[in-house]
């Protein structure tokens, strides 16, 4: 009799084990499924930043290069104020051949590149200038050579051309014609005063298209041009 009392109570104590096992387990899942979303969150806001971070960066960098040259120009925010400049005159600016300048004897200036925008995006009838605080402090003489319609400017560097430790500028210009279009580039010389250029040196480089080309010539004939 004895003997089957306990092999009752021992049977329900096993019974009622297993009870307890079952229901405890459930309450252990939702921690243990927390971590992986809270570490999921964490790594993906870390990302975001950094990547944020690293394109807000490289926009200045660009503009800093933007004309090839090894000289200073201004960083972007100073850019954009040149882009606001009214220029009167129904003229509107060429974003892409306008700097701000940061060099002897036009510090804090821009070069604008101005054109008519009845012609829309062709540029036509373009000319530079240098302007200081909204107003035109210098053209630039002879421009395309004395063409004086249907031209554009389609590069512009600035560059110590003749090593004196002044920024010389380089101006690519085309013209339209009847059959096709043709260069009208220009080399000013910075005088340390103002931008002076020379006819006989020019007229010699209308075969070039690139900066690149302008200045090898320039470097290869330096005597017809200073």
């Amino acid at each position: 009799m004895i003997s089957r009392l306990l092999g009752t109570f021992a049977s329900i104590m096993f019974l009622a084990g297993l009870l307890v096992t079952a229901c405890s387990s459930p309450a252990g899942n939702p921690g243990a499924n927390s971590r992986p979303v809270n570490a999921g969150t964490t790594n993906n806001q870390v990302s975001a930043v950094n990547t944020t971070s690293a394109s807000n960066e490289r926009p200045d960098d660009a503009t800093a290069k933007s004309t090839e040259s090894n000289t200073t120009t201004g960083n972007a925010v100073a850019k954009a104020a040149c882009m606001v400049t009214k220029i009167g005159g129904n003229r509107a600016v060429q974003v892409s051949q306008t700097f701000a300048i940061d060099f002897e004897p036009f510090k804090g200036s821009c070069f604008i590149t101005s054109y008519n925008p009845e012609y829309g995006d062709i540029h036509m009838e373009s000319q530079y200038d240098i302007y200081t605080k909204g107003k035109r402090v210098f053209s630039f003489p002879e421009q395309f050579n004395g063409s004086k319609f249907g031209c554009w400017v389609d590069g512009v560097a600035f560059q110590d051309l003749n090593h004196d430790g002044l920024a010389d500028v380089i101006v690519v210009g085309k013209c339209a014609a009847k059959q096709s279009e043709y260069n009208e580039n220009m080399v000013y010389v910075n005088t340390g005063k103002a931008f002076t250029t020379r006819a006989d040196g020019n007229n010699q480089l209308g075969d070039f298209k690139t900066i690149k080309e302008i200045t090898k010539f320039v470097d290869e004939n330096p005597q017809i041009f200073f």
